[in-house]
C-alpha cells in the first residue's frame, strides 16, 4: 500500500509519553525504504493540524496519509479526509496509550513492525460515526456519561505516568460517583425514556488482547452502530456489566443496533468521543457507511 504512492505523515509529538517526537526521521525512511514515490512529515504543534492537514491532502497532491499518534490524532485525519470527500486511505501508525483501532485492525504496536505490516496491507471501507451534535467524527466509540468521566480523569499526565492503568484508576474513581438522569433516548425514531447514567454508541470495538477475542460485538463493516446504557450505579454494578461488554458473545444481548441516535439528558452528562471530553449533552450521532478507507495487515479479516 506504500508503494509508488505519494504520502504525507502526521505525527503527534505527545503521544506515548513523548515517543512520537522522535519519529520524524524514521517514519520518512522507513516509508520510502518501502517504495513510496515521495514521503513528506509534518508534527503537530497543536491539536487543529492533524484535522487540516487531511482536509488539505487531496489537493496537495498526496494520495495516503499515515496517522502517527494516538486514537485522537487517528480520528482528527480521518474526520479530515472524511471532509474532504476524497477517497484518501489511512494508513495507522500506532504511538499512543490505547490505540484502539490499531487493536482492531491488527496493526501491530511496534512502529517499524507496523511500517512492515501496513506497506504488505490492503484497503478496507470503514463505518464513520458522524456526531452531529458536535460537529465531529468517531471511528471508535463515543458516549454520555461514565466514559467521558473516565477519560476526562485519564488526562494525559496520567497516562503518560500509569499508561493504560490510568484509565483503570480513573474508572474507579468515577464510578463512585455517578447518579442516575433522567434520559431521552431516539433510536432511529423509535424514543425511551429512563433513567440511567451511561449512554455508549460503539462502532469498532472488536479486538483480540492476548490471544483472546473481545467486545462488545461490534463491526465496522454493518452499517451499524451498537448503542449500551448503563442504569445502575455503584463500582460493582459498573464491573458487571462492563465485564459483560467484554465478553463478546454476552454483550449481544445487551446492544442495540441502530442507524441514528439522540441522547438528552437531565441534568446533563459529559461526552466522550474516541476518548476525547468534547462538551455535554444532547448527543446526536448518524453513521456513514464505508466512509473512510483505512489500510489494514493483508490477513485482516474484517470488511
Amino acid at each position: 500500500m506504500l508503494s509508488g504512492r505519494r504520502v504525507l505523515a502526521v505525527l503527534n509529538p505527545t503521544s506515548g509519553a513523548g515517543r512520537g517526537a522522535d519519529l520524524e526521521s524514521a517514519v520518512r525512511d522507513g516509508v520510502l525504504g518501502h517504495g513510496a514515490a515521495s514521503a513528506e512529515v509534518r508534527v503537530t504543534s497543536g491539536p487543529d493540524d492533524a484535522l487540516s492537514w487531511a482536509t488539505a491532502a487531496a489537493e496537495e497532491g498526496f494520495d495516503l496519509v499515515v496517522a502517527g499518534g494516538g486514537d485522537g490524532t487517528v480520528t482528527a485525519v480521518a474526520r479530515g479526509v472524511f471532509a474532504s470527500s476524497a477517497d484518501v486511505p489511512v494508513a495507522v501508525l500506532p504511538l499512543g496509550t490505547g490505540n484502539g483501532l490499531a487493536r482492531v485492525l491488527g496493526v501491530p504496536l511496534e512502529p517499524e513492525a507496523a511500517l512492515e505490516s501496513l506497506a504488505s496491507g490492503k484497503p478496507v471501507r470503514l463505518d464513520v460515526l458522524e456526531v452531529t451534535s458536535h460537529g465531529l467524527v468517531s471511528l471508535l466509540f463515543c458516549g454520555a456519561g461514565l466514559d467521558a468521566m473516565i477519560n476526562e480523569a485519564a488526562d494525559r499526565e496520567a497516562k503518560d505516568e500509569l499508561g493504560f492503568l490510568a484509565y483503570l484508576r480513573a474508572a474507579l474513581s468515577a464510578s463512585r460517583d455517578l447518579r442516575r438522569h433522567d434520559l431521552t433516548l431516539a433510536l432511529d425514531g423509535r424514543t425511551r425514556r429512563l433513567r440511567g447514567h451511561t449512554v455508549i454508541a460503539f462502532n469498532a470495538t472488536r479486538l483480540e488482547l492476548l490471544g483472546l477475542a473481545v467486545g462488545p460485538d461490534s463491526t465496522p463493516h454493518d452499517g451499524l452502530m451498537d448503542v449500551a446504557v448503563m442504569r445502575r450505579p455503584g463500582a460493582w454494578a459498573v464491573l458487571r456489566r462492563a465485564l459483560r461488554l467484554l465478553d463478546r458473545a454476552g454483550s449481544r444481548a445487551d446492544l442495540a443496533p441502530a442507524a441514528h441516535l439522540r441522547v438528552e439528558a437531565s441534568p446533563p452528562l459529559p461526552v466522550q468521543v474516541d476518548g476525547d471530553p468534547v462538551g455535554e449533552t444532547p448527543l446526536e450521532v448518524r453513521v456513514a457507511p464505508a466512509a473512510v478507507t483505512f489500510v489494514a495487515p493483508a490477513d485482516y479479516g474484517g470488511g
